[in-house]
């Protein structure tokens, strides 16, 4: 005996299984489906991109604001060197309580052979903490003349553990100790604050003011 077939199997009966479609359908099925992941993934894709050249303006503006700080910080650096052209540090002199370090200076100018007085000086001290050996001098003196004068009879004091030596910033005491390593110290020595450098085969000395003169110094003379 036959039964009646309801309305859900009729239109279950009006439904398509996946073997009865055509390829045309079936792509056209699969291609409905993909249509909301494609959608995302072009999305995704867009954001992607935008975040993409964001990162790379931002980047760009980086490298920008990093030359232009370097670049203030070598002018800054010039300026605290170029201030300390009247300055000499002075090395070895025995150290006293309640010592004036103005006399010491010109009682050490006159033993090179120079006739200064406590005038010519704009100030003096002594630099670092007090321990078992006396700390260094600073100087500085009023004039060019008078600290170059001082300077250059400095030869006058071998053998006798003093030493006079030109106040350079950290930057450029590193940059003089890097140069001497590369290029040995007989070779290496300071004018006014600028590393200068003997090579073989210049007629000129080399003039370097940061590190990065120092490495194309290298790459172009030592290779």
């Amino acid at each position: 005996m036959s039964r009646l077939r309801s309305g859900n199997d009729n239109k279950a009966d009006n439904k398509q299984t996946v073997g009865e479609m055509s390829k045309s359908e079936l792509i056209s099925l699969i291609g409905d489906c993909l249509k909301p992941v494609n959608e995302t993934v072009q999305s995704l894709k867009n954001e992607v991109s935008k975040l993409t050249n964001d990162v790379a303006r931002l980047t760009s503006e980086i490298v920008s604001k990093d030359a232009v700080i370097a670049e203030m910080k070598s002018r800054l650096e010039e300026c605290e060197q170029y201030a300390r052209r009247n300055c000499l540090r002075i090395f070895g002199l025995p150290e006293k309580p309640n010592e004036k370090t103005d006399e010491l200076v010109v009682d050490l100018a006159v033993k090179l052979g120079i006739n200064i007085s406590e005038t010519q000086i704009d100030r003096s001290h002594r630099v670092g903490k007090p321990g078992t050996k006396p700390r260094p001098i600073i100087v500085k003196f009023i004039g060019y003349a008078t600290r170059k004068a001082v300077f250059t009879s400095k030869k006058t004091l071998k053998g006798s553990g003093i030493t006079i030596r030109k106040d350079l910033t950290r930057q450029r005491l590193d940059l003089l100790k890097k140069t001497a390593e590369v290029f040995t110290e007989k070779n290496v020595w300071t004018q006014d604050g600028v590393i200068l450098v003997k090579v073989p085969g210049v007629q000129r000395p080399v003039r370097l003011r940061s590190v990065k003169d120092l490495d194309s110094a290298k790459l172009k003379y030592v290779g």
